[in-house]
């Protein structure tokens, strides 16, 4: 069993993977690079008070970009909704010492689009955090609202040099686009994919004709229940 995701963010997957019987390894498919913030950004993120909500598409968004924030605001500012797409994020946000909203089911664009807070936005600023690269897809639907939308990049997403495929596993998980393609050409054709959502299902079925299994969503809880089905 083969989790990739970057290094030091597979850990509690693998422990509930052991906890059920399996074998995990752990190969990063990328690896996480902070991007430098330029003038224009750090003066938005100087004037974060003026916003309505500040979205984190990961936890990785979460880590680089409060820990940029905070180095701009020694008191957080307040009244802001701190938004996550799951628990993972989430708890980055809630470990910095804010209260996090995300949804309880879906943890993707679209079930954050749903959260109360986002219903009504029309001139109200909404800040994205996120990779470089990113998807774009809340962003539009946001300004379709009438938001006024700033969309920040904290870190880029590169291939691990350290990748490849470990003698005698025959599955492996898949929870983004990215990975699955800095991993693809080492799978083996018979290899069962679990890939994180039907985008990333998509992704996947392009390049491999073998058994693929959908998850949910990249939650640990969805990914074991889609290996078990």
């Amino acid at each position: 069993m083969v989790i990739t995701r970057p290094a030091g963010q597979g850990e509690a997957l693998a422990a509930r993977l052991r906890e059920a019987g399996h074998e995990p390894l752990c190969v990063p498919a990328l690896r996480i690079e902070p991007l430098p913030l330029a003038d224009d950004h750090r003066r938005r993120l100087m004037d974060l008070d003026l916003y309505h909500a500040v979205f984190f598409v990961s936890a990785n968004a979460a880590h680089q970009a409060l820990e940029r924030i905070a180095d701009l605001w020694p008191q957080w500012p307040v009244g802001l909704h701190w938004l996550a797409v799951g628990e993972s994020t989430a708890a980055v946000i809630r470990a910095a010492g804010l209260t996090p909203e995300y949804p309880t089911s879906g943890f993707n664009s679209e079930a954050v689009l749903a959260l109360p807070c986002l219903a009504r936005v029309a001139d109200r600023r909404i800040l994205i955090c996120r990779g470089d690269g990113g998807r774009d897809w809340l962003a539009a639907r946001l300004r379709e609202r009438g938001a006024m939308v700033d969309v920040l990049p904290f870190y880029r997403r590169l291939p691990d040099p350290h990748r490849h495929w470990p003698e005698g596993a025959d599955t492996v998980m898949i929870t983004s686009v990215e990975g699955w393609r800095a991993l693809a050409d080492r799978v083996p054709a018979g290899a069962t994919v679990i890939a994180a959502g039907e985008r990333v299902a998509a992704a996947v079925a392009e390049d491999h004709g073998g058994p693929l299994r959908i998850a949910a969503s990249a939650h640990d809880a969805d990914m074991l229940a889609a290996l078990a089905s």
